[in-house]
């Protein structure tokens, strides 16, 4: 069995996101890709994968398929997008637009906009594009991820106090 080089969470959205399973397709069928070598983690498939896919991924499991990939393509979900950057893999943003029906609103557009202004995080909008963005992802370098956590639970604790 091939190492797995491209994981693709996409969470547990009632969404689907045809247009990148569409692509992802597209990658093994020209041999860029093998169908061990992408694993797609999604609960709606409004498109047969023809690469390994699952529904649901325990949180262990889900760490590891990061870890073990080369390179993470995920919608604009921010625990997916915060896992990765934690990591510092590489990472492509394919955000889900409402205008396919892949969201109710540009939330994600927006969230995958301040990734890249802020982080230099690459997003790929044209699932045309989307070879190249994974290839670019392999050398890009963003901005490490800085976690406000501490200084939010600080925050809080001050005004419990």
């Amino acid at each position: 069995m091939s190492k797995v080089k491209v994981f693709v969470p996409l969470g547990t959205q009632r969404f689907p996101f045809g247009r990148l399973i569409v692509a992802l397709n597209s990658l093994v069928e020209k041999g860029l890709y093998s169908k061990d070598e992408i694993v797609i983690q999604s609960s709606v498939y409004p498109v047969k994968p023809i690469f390994k896919h699952i529904t649901l991924i325990p949180h262990n499991d889900f760490n590891k398929l990061i870890d073990e990939a080369e390179v993470v393509v995920t919608h604009s979900g921010v625990n997916s997008i915060i896992s990765c950057m934690e990591r510092e893999k590489p990472l492509v943003i394919c955000p889900r637009l409402s205008k396919y029906k892949e969201h109710v609103d540009d939330h994600q557009n927006e969230i995958a906009d301040l990734m890249r202004d802020k982080y230099d995080v690459l997003v790929c909008r044209d699932m045309h594009d989307l070879a190249s963005f994974i290839d670019l992802a392999k050398t890009h370098k963003y901005k490490s991820w800085i976690s406000h956590r501490e200084e939010l639970m600080n925050a809080i604790k001050n005004l419990i106090v």
